[in-house]
């Protein structure tokens, strides 16, 4: 006979199996037929989730959903990833129909707390002490004085868990959620001790996590080790309930959003910023590996950071959780899509995730593609993403011999100027006025050709610099060729290579946007 919880997981595959026949095309229906079944229970470190085969996002954004879905009598089977036909409920068959009517789900109920209990007196004789908060039962043989205030930081990251993602649903025992953690200098001990599976021994490199426990290493660093474990915790929380699970860019890189963190020295702790300065992160290194690979002219477009695969975060320990990272930090705080993002945390768990990235970030694809080259191009510590958020507006034709102003403010990033250049022609841009670009230790005024005794980005700061930008370019389906920065300064004649609206700002460091004041006033001039 069927337990309840069954019958829920039953009723809601049935549920999805319905949204997914209405709502997708077969090319959808068939890449989120792979996402029905999840590995539930499996030991998964932070290089090898499994729970889903992400997809290219460009595949999804470019196949909207549909109000009725229409049967392709030539479409093959639909099979999961072991060869296996789909549950009970999935067809193939998108006739029309009758269904059954929707069972109502009354409540759902996390796991059973199921994590082992440890034989204290001997884990101390072992020399692994024991430490306990709300949250967190921590085992550990790492210093006294560290061990001790990692549980209230762990108690703190699940406010903020709770907070961004949605309180976790009860256990059937009403128990509160707590996870155990090990954190390990000689891992010996923990195997004499029993707590240390064996399956995470050969996969543990930094930390692995399964279901509410997790385990990692020792760190060399403190911030790093802090890092690490709400890196893991996340984890924790977000697979607490057993379902379809979000794409692997996607589990890392919003673990490595909550893990980057800083604390006052009350012990009060910030999640989700942006590091300001390397010294009070050290071990983090994801803004230099981001570089490094620009650098080697390895980026990463929107579509290189959601086809990261299974097999790129095993190989790689470093550069996969670098993109992912700064994709979901990017995403978080950009005003333009950060509603959207945020969205996806209250939809971990079913296909709505899915969804939402079909459809939700579909309109302004390629202002996403922009903004995202333009920051991982030059992105550093402190970067002021807010600030620094595009307000895309598609500029008008100048008629022949015309001029057009407008103001650029210092301390914002790049602004449309409300004039779209077309290939081959020529125009005249001039600008005048002063900014301040700082206040200490007195005021740093620049013209338009900039201060010359500081460079950001190869230019001198407070100088004029321009882009043009098509957002229709990318709907022929190829991709767009990388932006050209237009160094402009107090007057330019410029005659551009392709089409698209000019934009402009005042040259400064991104992580400096906040002090600067003032505008320039830019006139464009089309020449006869």
């Amino acid at each position: 006979m069927p337990t309840r919880t069954q019958e829920i997981r039953s009723a809601a595959t049935g549920r999805a199996s319905l949204l997914l026949k209405s709502q997708l095309r077969d090319g959808v229906r068939r890449l989120l037929a792979s996402f029905i079944v999840s590995a539930i229970g499996a030991l998964t470190g932070c290089g090898g989730e499994s729970q889903t085969s992400p997809e290219d996002f460009q595949r999804l954004s470019e196949q909207p959903a549909r109000a009725v879905a229409e049967p392709d009598k030539d479409s093959e089977p639909v099979r999961l990833p072991d060869g296996s036909s789909p549950p009970t409920g999935e067809t193939t068959d998108y006739a029309d129909e009758e269904q059954p009517a929707l069972p109502e789900l009354q409540e759902v109920y996390r796991p059973s707390d199921s994590r082992p209990r440890h034989d204290d007196e001997r884990a101390a004789e072992l020399g692994i002490a024991r430490y306990e908060s709300k949250r967190l039962l921590l085992y550990t043989d790492i210093d006294p004085e560290v061990a001790e205030t990692l549980p209230p930081l762990m108690d703190q990251a699940y406010d903020a868990w709770v907070d961004y993602f949605g309180p976790l649903p009860p256990d059937r025992e009403g128990t509160e959620y707590q996870m155990t953690g090990y954190i390990m200098r000689d891992r010996d001990r923990f195997i004499a001790a029993g707590m240390l599976p064996e399956a995470a021994q050969g996969s543990l490199i930094h930390g692995v996590h399964r279901g509410s426990e997790f385990w990692m290493n020792e760190q060399q660093y403190d911030y790093y080790r802090r890092h690490l474990m709400i890196h893991e915790g996340t984890h924790c929380y977000t697979m607490a309930v057993p379902g379809v699970r979000p794409p692997i860019w996607y589990l890392e890189g919003i673990a490595e959003l909550f893990g980057t963190h800083q604390m006052d020295r009350t012990g009060e702790a910030e999640f989700r910023v942006m590091p300001e300065d390397r010294s009070p992160y050290v071990g983090f290194g994801r803004i230099e590996m981001i570089r490094n690979a620009i650098d080697a002219g390895e980026s990463r477009s929107v579509d290189g950071v959601v086809s990261l695969s299974d097999a790129d975060f095993a190989e790689s320990q470093e550069d996969p959780y670098a993109w992912s990272w700064a994709f979901c930090k990017f995403l978080d705080a950009n005003p333009n899509y950060q509603d959207r993002f945020r969205t996806l945390a209250h939809n971990v768990v079913g296909r709505e995730f899915y969804r939402i990235l079909a459809e939700e970030f579909e309109t302004d694809r390629r202002e996403l593609d922009i903004e995202w080259e333009l920051f991982s191009r030059s992105i550093e510590y402190g970067y002021d993403i807010e600030r620094s958020a595009i307000a895309f507006l598609r500029g008008e034709p100048l008629p022949a011999d015309s001029s057009i102003a407008v103001d650029v403010a210092a301390d914002r990033g790049w602004t449309s100027s409300g004039v779209w250049l077309e290939a081959g022609r020529n125009y005249d841009i001039a600008a005048e006025g002063e900014v301040v670009l700082a206040n200490e230790p007195e005021p740093w005024i620049s013209q338009p050709n900039g201060v010359s005794i500081r460079y950001a980005s190869g230019k001198p700061i407070g100088r004029v610099l321009g882009v043009v930008i098509n957002t229709a370019s990318r709907l022929d389906g190829t991709p767009a060729a990388p932006l050209e920065v237009l160094d402009i300064g107090a007057n330019r004649a410029l005659e551009p290579t392709r089409s698209g609206t000019l934009y402009l700002r005042v040259n400064d460091f991104w992580n400096e946007l906040a002090d600067n004041s003032g505008k320039y006033r830019i006139t464009i001039h089309a020449r006869p």
